[in-house]
């Protein structure tokens, strides 16, 4: 209608603007074409409805039907715990220790977070360096107790093995869990000393001890009292461990 309108005003000038949309009304109804009502398109909108809702079904039915999953028949290997590592390295001998310290390093070099990776490398080497790396790689990934482990195999040469003071103290506070109180008492003592807190080595000495007598065990914390008065004499806890060694002794005497 408004192109009608703007081809009468062309034509006819104002009254133009009447007149071509009713010669247009004229020329549809005499095409027999009609005018495109409300109701004819409501109409075209209820047939473009279903013709949509009929594909929308055609398209739900061509689907294929989904499976449930069904469990992995092949799970991954669950890890070795550490006595099962530490028993198949005292079996291995010549070509076969090599080739599997080979394959630990290689999965080491793959992963180098791989605990029992590292682990196992430190087993079969015996070596100080690699116990020191499974030591971190343990601690790094949350297996104190695994960490632990490895350090009570290398205790004897714990003074060689080099770790930071947060790996030191993570490791005491493993050890600590174990109940390994006189090994907890030198790594966290450790620790504290590299950290150049000697303040804070005395209290994790005192620490030890007193939960070494909580765990009724008075002759490590009379122990362990006696070597922070040996090696801090003009401690300032001083007067507090003579007296917790004193209680630690009538525990003694009690049988």
């Amino acid at each position: 209608m408004p192109a009608a309108a703007a081809v009468g005003f062309l034509l006819l000038g104002f009254w133009g603007l009447f007149a071509g949309p009713v010669a247009a009304i004229a020329f549809f109804a005499w095409k027999g074409e009609g005018l495109p009502t409300l109701s004819r398109i409501e109409d075209e909108e209820r047939r473009l409805a279903a013709f949509m809702t009929e594909a929308a079904a055609a398209t739900v039915a061509a689907a294929p039907v989904p499976r449930p999953v069904e469990p992995d028949k092949n799970p991954p290997d669950k890890k070795p715990a550490f006595a099962e590592l530490k028993s198949r390295a005292a079996e291995l001998a010549g070509k076969e220790r090599f080739a599997a310290y080979a394959s630990a390093r290689l999965a080491m070099i793959e992963n180098a977070r791989d605990a029992h990776a590292a682990a196992q490398a430190a087993l079969i080497s015996r070596h100080t360096g690699e116990a020191a790396r499974a030591i971190g790689a343990c601690l790094a990934n949350g297996q104190g107790e695994m960490a632990a482990a490895v350090f009570a195999e290398f205790v004897e040469q714990r003074a060689s093995l080099g770790l930071a003071p947060a790996q030191w103290e993570a490791l005491g506070r493993a050890l600590l869990a174990r109940q390994a109180f006189m090994e907890a008492a030198w790594t966290l003592h450790a620790g504290a000393l590299m950290a150049k807190d000697p303040v804070s080595a005395q209290k994790r000495l005192i620490e030890v001890a007193g939960k070494a007598g909580q765990a009724n065990q008075p002759a490590v914390a009379v122990k362990l009292y006696g070597t922070l008065l040996a090696k801090y004499p003009a401690s300032q806890y001083a007067d507090f461990v003579r007296a917790n060694i004193k209680l630690e002794e009538k525990k003694l005497a009690k049988g």
